[in-house]
């Protein structure tokens, strides 16, 4: 079985829909963080997106606190799904009730105004974009260690079309030369409530 490892920023609505997406395609992968504030720090962000920036380096430092990776990753889900799904309205309420749904100390929460954890999250993100092998944004999937950015979904495919889009991806990265694919999208993501 190929490896899969998802970097994503849980703020992002493209992550989110890349996990659903992978979770659906009923193969085993791994969450990771990546930092949508790090990625786009010294940049001017438009404003439509400072608060998403905002709530992103929030998150970031509470998953940069929690020590164990698996710990984390069910954090980073637990938040987004909140987020997406329940269109909770980000928070420390928010941040205390993904804590407690992944099995972690609320009082996690109040890393989210520190930055003590701010190296950590650098860290982090570093990963994502030293797998991707430049800067890139949310979601980047590795596939047998090859990482490509994206896929970038505007809405979660059926069962049936997700597997098909994972092993099309599995067929890309066997090929050494294969380097980019895209065409254009418009407009938000639609993810359906949970």
């Amino acid at each position: 079985m190929t490896g899969v490892v998802l970097y994503g920023d849980p703020v992002c609505p493209f992550a989110w829909l890349a996990y659903r997406w992978l979770d659906g395609a009923e193969t085993d992968f791994s969450v990771r963080p990546m930092s949508l504030a790090v990625l786009n720090e010294g940049n001017t962000v438009p404003e439509s997106h400072r608060q998403r920036v905002e709530d992103s380096r929030h998150a970031g430092r509470v998953l940069a606190a929690i020590e164990d990776p698996a710990a984390a990753a069910r954090f980073q889900v637990a938040l987004a799904r909140r987020i997406h799904e329940q269109r909770q309205p980000f928070g420390s309420a928010l941040l205390r009730a993904a804590l407690r749904d992944a099995g972690l100390p609320e009082h996690l929460a109040s890393q989210a105004d520190s930055a003590d954890a701010d190296p950590a999250m650098h860290r982090a993100h570093q990963a994502s974009q030293d797998a991707l092998g430049e800067t890139g944004g949310s979601p980047i999937t590795e596939i047998d260690g090859q990482a490509f950015f994206g896929p970038v979904l505007t809405e979660l495919p059926a069962p049936a079309d997700g597997r098909a889009l994972l092993d099309a991806l599995r067929a890309a990265a066997a090929v050494p030369a294969f380097a980019e694919l895209r065409r254009p999208r418009a407009g938000a993501p639609t993810i359906p409530e949970g």
